[in-house]
């Protein structure tokens, strides 16, 4: 027979949660976080930008209140906190230069639209929090438990197999217009495989060599396209390294620095350099940067690097913090609209609603989405568009304000913000795998939810397609999935295994 032992010491230490009777660490840890934000609340009033300035240092202790959930994946404070760093940009900015916004911009219209998009993201993060009302404790020991029996080899192989499927998707998504959500939706599964890698490995403490491969590839990957999608793997590996109690000590804190140390060292380089790296892709002798061999992609982008001197540096830094800013085309709206051009009184949003409800599957007549041709109609301005290969929007926030002014904008936010809710809910909640759920809550949410400059027919359309692909993949293949990712009883953390012994009558 076979003798199944309890763990010893050491892997309890490893896979069971932190358990603090007291809750001292976790009431020290909050207090020292509202004691510094409101410390630089009371500085910030005395710069260029005072009140604004204060309200924006308060803001982040108050959406880690209505939004951390103890133990689980903190994609939607994330994406509430990047939106957050949009919305603030301009004001850390000016007050770097001692001029006030107003002064920036000629006119209280940055101002404005500065304040209004603070709100909507204090709102949208108070319409998440009400999705979640009656849903229960954390689901930290259920998660933990499942990441313990994980064999990261596995994962590892699963992750390696879902790469190339990934890219094709991706690149024949745009080819094939009426299922192109469909197949973004399949191909947006990678982000879930790669939280699972992070977390697991991250819970588990080994295989470290398996993550470093996968984040050394992704980012490498991500440079040489023309968006630049370098970032993405770091930003999945910061909603993983937070989703335990452990997020603020030792490795784990240690971790989230220095991603977002790599982030903004190489978020300014790809400032500094992009422009003649797209250019060099545009003037191929292809005209197609899908067919230029990675080693001239490589070569060429090791030379833009090599060449980045400090003052390129710190003009890559000024036009980082800009393009991080997403308030200036809001703010030409708000000088635009009423007085030129009227409220939409509920059109736009009502566009992104039939937007969902008629797929391009079954209407391929639908018009084909052009956010440059809405910004020129509400700012005013003429920017690039769709002739350029590219698409620049107002985002949700401001299209808001164009619907129902100043005042009613924060409605439909509010109600956006309970989507994301009641999604990162059901995944959470609804499952029996939890870990999956999580991972596919992250795939889902973390590139949806984090752009304040996403125009709301897409954000509707891309948030509910792309769940509603997961539900189905989750139904169809998430036993299987879990089966294959589960360790063998023999190498489960704690069982030991002895020989059955014979027994002679």
């Amino acid at each position: 027979m076979q003798l199944s032992l309890a763990p010893n010491n050491s892997t309890a230490a490893t896979t069971s949660p932190i358990v603090d009777p007291k809750g001292r660490r976790t009431y020290t840890g909050h207090l020292l976080f509202w004691g510094i934000c409101g410390a630089l609340a009371v500085w910030g009033f005395f710069t260029s930008n005072g009140l604004v300035t204060s309200a924006a240092f308060l803001v982040p202790p108050i959406l880690v209140q209505l939004l951390w959930r103890k133990g689980e994946p903190p994609v939607l404070l994330f994406g509430c906190m990047i939106q957050w760093l949009q919305a603030t940009a301009a004001i850390f900015y000016t007050n770097h230069y001692g001029v006030t916004l107003e002064g920036a911009f000629g006119s209280n219209e940055l101002a404005v639209a500065t304040w209004l998009s603070i709100v909507a993201v204090v709102v949208l993060a108070f319409g998440i929090r009400c999705g979640f009302i009656g849903a229960g404790p954390s689901l930290q020991s259920q998660v933990e438990a499942e990441a313990s029996r994980v064999d990261i080899k596995k994962l590892a192989i699963l992750y390696i197999a879902f790469v190339p499927v990934a890219a094709a998707l991706s690149y024949t998504a745009w080819r094939f217009t009426s299922i192109t959500q469909l197949l973004l939706g399949i191909a947006s599964l990678k982000w879930g495989i790669i939280f699972l890698l992070c977390y697991c490995v991250l819970h588990q403490r080994r295989n470290y060599g398996l993550l470093v491969g996968c984040l050394a590839f992704e980012f490498v990957a991500g440079f040489f396209g023309v968006f630049a999608n370098f970032k993405s793997v770091f930003f999945v590996l910061v909603v993983a390294a937070t989703a335990s109690p452990l997020a603020l000590r030792g490795r784990r804190l240690a971790a989230t620095i220095v991603c977002f140390s790599i982030l903004f060292v190489s978020g300014v380089v790809w400032t500094a350099v992009k422009m003649d790296y797209r250019e060099f892709l545009a003037n191929s002798e292809t005209a197609n940067e899908e067919a230029i061999p990675i080693e001239r992609k490589f070569e060429k982008l090791a030379d833009l690097v090599s060449s980045v001197t400090w003052e390129n540096f710190t003009d890559g830094m000024d036009a980082l913090i800009m393009r991080v800013s997403y308030v200036n085309y809001f703010a030409l709206a708000v000088e635009n609209v009423p007085n030129r051009v009227p409220y939409e009184n509920g059109e736009l949003w009502k566009g992104s609603i039939m937007h969902v409800l008629t797929p391009r599957l079954l209407f391929p007549d639908k018009p084909v989405l052009d956010d440059s041709e809405r910004t020129r109609l509400y700012t005013g301005v003429q920017v690039s568009g769709m002739e350029s290969g590219t698409s620049i929007g107002i985002g949700y926030i401001g299209e808001s304000y164009i619907d129902f002014g100043p005042v009613w904008m924060f409605a439909p936010i509010f109600l956006l913000g309970l989507l994301y809710g009641l999604i990162n809910r059901f995944f959470l909640t609804r499952t029996k795998y939890k870990l999956l759920g999580a991972a596919l809550a992250v795939s889902v949410l973390i590139f949806t939810a984090y752009e304040i400059e996403t125009s709301n027919i897409k954000l509707v359309g891309g948030v509910v397609s792309v769940a509603l692909v997961s539900i189905v993949i989750y139904v169809a293949c998430g036993r299987t999935i879990a089966n294959f990712l589960k360790q063998s009883p023999a190498r489960e953390p704690g069982v030991r295994r002895f020989p059955a012994k014979s027994h002679v009558a």
